[in-house]
């Protein structure tokens, strides 16, 4: 029997599995799909997700972004800066490789499963059926994203929210000259993004509103009146887990992180640092339940406590922002609002510390 197996082999699985492997345990985590993959995924990572990886990533960081140049819907663009990076570009691509890699050294289990049939909990065990196996854990981590089949099997009361996001790669002439970029002229509730990475760039829209569905040609459009092409390479959409400031996700042996938790954060869609927050939270859980006997949900609802907050503190930006562009833009492009908030981004704070000067 398996101590614990992990659906899902993203950020938040592989940060479960090697805080989990670190203290004796018995990892397995299964995957739709072989590693390496191409993950739909703008691949910024901020400062405060960066610190939270338990080994180095420098290798796979493609550049560093000291400055944001954003674009409101009306006037001039402004920067937001320090002199330490507020976000890490890299591949998602190589981030979940790498991240399986170490997991692997540490003699994690990774096998590809194509289909989750059923989770079935028994007394002190839990029993995993898949297209072609049954496994048996002790405990089960749904880290598999914003359409979690975890999350449908164990948790039916819990209703994500799911904001898409449209992404895509251009090559342009000398990508290190192009900044980072949030664009908030496109019509509706959300934004257009530039992501200059080491050969191109990753351009993409996220939206608040959920329907209707993002269209490429939406993308396509923004190309070319911005970088004047149309030649998009590796389009993807995608889904980002929203909400989990409103319910608590653990029953029982399972418990759910990263986007199945709807984890993500509602006003960028940031995800990575909440992804690698609850896996931690989840494999801390799981270890504190087996000394304390306890079941884990109790001690995960314990451990993610703060990172609820979090994502309500966003939401409500994101409700500010969305609903008054205009004005919070305004606001944001003050010297005095725009410092504080890349101050706070380039130390690894949370909302919470930079809206409360924690």
């Amino acid at each position: 029997m398996i101590d614990v197996v992990i659906i899902g082999a993203g950020p938040a699985g592989t940060a479960a599995a090697f805080d989990l492997l670190s203290q004796g345990f018995s990892v397995l985590l299964l995957d739709k799909y072989g590693f390496p993959r191409k993950k739909a995924c703008a691949g910024g990572i901020t400062p405060k997700a960066r610190a939270l990886f338990k080994y180095d990533i420098s290798s796979i960081i493609q550049r560093e972004c000291s400055s944001i140049k954003i674009w409101p819907n009306l006037g001039r663009a402004f920067l937001i800066q320090d002199e330490k990076p507020l976000c890490y570009m890299t591949q998602r691509w190589e981030l979940d490789l790498f991240s399986l890699e170490m997991v692997q050294k540490k003699a994690g289990q990774f096998q590809v499963v194509k289909k989750i049939v059923s989770i079935e909990e028994k007394k002190n065990h839990l029993e995993i059926r898949t297209s072609d196996q049954l496994i048996k854990s002790r405990y089960l981590i749904g880290a598999d994203g914003a359409n979690s089949v975890v999350r449908r099997l164990t948790h039916p009361v819990c209703r994500v929210r799911r904001y898409p996001a449209l992404e895509a790669d251009i090559r342009v002439d000398c990508p290190e000259l192009f900044p980072m970029e949030f664009d908030f002229s496109m019509p509706g509730k959300g934004y257009y993004w530039v992501f200059p990475k080491k050969n191109h760039l990753n351009i993409g829209i996220y939206s608040t509103t959920g329907q209707p569905a993002l269209k490429q040609g939406q993308l396509v459009e923004y190309a070319q009146k911005r970088f004047g092409t149309d030649r998009l390479q590796a389009i993807k959409g995608y889904s980002i887990g929203v909400g989990g400031y409103s319910y608590c996700p653990g029953q029982g042996r399972v418990l759910l992180s990263g986007d199945a938790a709807g984890f993500g954060e509602s006003l960028l869609g940031e995800g990575i640092y909440f992804a690698l927050k609850s896996g931690q939270a989840a494999a801390q859980a799981i270890i504190s339940s087996c000394d304390t006997g306890i079941f884990p949900g109790i001690a995960y609802a314990k451990e993610i406590k703060k990172i609820r907050t979090d994502l309500w503190l966003y939401h409500f930006s994101a409700k500010c922002l969305y609903s008054f562009p205009r004005v919070s833009l305004k606001l944001l492009s003050h010297p005095f609002f725009h410092g504080r908030f890349a101050k706070g981004y380039a130390d690894g704070k949370t909302m919470a510390q930079i809206l409360f000067c924690r």
